[in-house]
């Protein structure tokens, strides 16, 4: 069981300091508090039930400050500052023999981000992009799997992010638009004194272990996060008679990503691109809409891991297989 009371006062301000620039502010003040009551009635193998109690709370002082510059009709800049609080958390776990549940302490992130939004070749394109950093400190982490199946939460020092981010769109015809984005983010966790249990199914550990034979997470990405993400879609469109004939495709990369706090040979996943196409006729008719379309995911039918569980053999699931299949839809108003 778990009880959670949160307040909070907040208040922002904007000003116009010239027809150009505008400048926002805002500050937050938190109070969280957790409880939590865990009772195992019953244990297998003739142990006796038990129960556990546990609680966390904090407050803290949040805020942003973010300007918008419009340099002219079809750019503008912008930059925002801002301080972040996730308030402590609590991990209630009850394991077959005794009571084992985690907490981990509030964590505060300041970022950095600034970039521009753009309009271009008389609004028939749209670029977008950015740049930012972060750093957090006491990044809240849940340690999962691996030897005797733990879950627990923790706090590392800091995880420091950085990257940009760029997205457009054009429009080629009036029937022909292609849209695409990139972006990069470097994750890094700085904290030589945490380390976590490896893998219980006999994974090739890469991290160096300490005296206790725990994978030390110094340096390491964050769980799921690829450096590089990038999107593609193009879209072909014709009016025949009362409706829309298309033909759309849509593309998806990640680079190899990491599956879990510590890192192996096993449980990493290779870099992964993914295609769809679908062809199809849109039309509206008798106060409804209709569609009907032919489709395809993952056509060029690549296979990588895309998650894992660690605790007690190798086993990892993959994305989707390639597949086909044929649609109709029909939206009544």
């Amino acid at each position: 069981k778990m009880e959670t009371s949160a307040w909070a006062i907040f208040g922002s301000v904007d000003y116009e300091v010239s027809e150009q620039l505008n400048v926002t502010a805002g500050l937050r003040y938190s109070d969280d508090k957790r409880d939590w009551k865990g009772t195992l009635v019953q244990s297998p193998f003739g142990a006796p039930g038990f129960s556990e109690k546990n609680s966390v709370d904090d407050s803290q002082v949040s805020g942003d400050i973010s300007a918008n510059y419009r340099m002219d009709d079809e750019t503008n800049l912008y930059a925002r500052y801002a301080h972040g609080y996730r308030s402590p958390s609590i991990q209630g776990r009850s394991l077959l023999f005794s009571a084992n549940s985690t907490t981990a302490d509030s964590e505060t992130v300041d970022s950095f981000e600034t970039g521009f939004k753009s309009v271009l070749l008389e609004n028939t394109a749209r670029i977008d992009g950015s740049v930012f950093y972060y750093v957090v400190n006491d990044q809240q982490l849940t340690a999962v799997g691996g030897t005797g199946n733990v879950a627990s939460l923790l706090n590392a020092d800091e995880a420091v992010g950085y990257g940009f981010e760029l997205d457009g769109e054009y429009m080629v015809t009036p029937e022909f638009v292609v849209t695409g984005s990139v972006s990069y983010n470097h994750t890094e966790l700085n904290d030589s004194s945490v380390a976590v249990p490896g893998c219980g199914g006999g994974c090739t550990v890469t991290d160096k272990l300490n005296a206790d034979g725990l994978a030390i997470i110094d340096g390491n990405s964050l769980p799921q996060s690829p450096e590089w993400i990038a999107n593609f879609s193009a879209r072909w469109s014709k009016e025949i008679g009362d409706g829309e004939f298309y033909v759309y495709t849509d593309w998806s990369y990640r680079s190899e990503v990491n599956f879990f706090l510590y890192e192996s040979i096993e449980f990493t996943g290779d870099a992964l691109l993914e295609g769809g196409v679908r062809v199809g006729y849109e039309w509206y008719t008798g106060g409804a809409e209709y569609e009907g379309a032919m489709f395809g995911r993952n056509i060029t039918n690549e296979e990588q891991l895309t998650g894992a569980i660690d605790f007690n053999n190798l086993t990892g699931y993959v994305n989707e297989p390639q597949f086909f299949g044929i649609e109709f839809k029909a939206n009544f108003f």
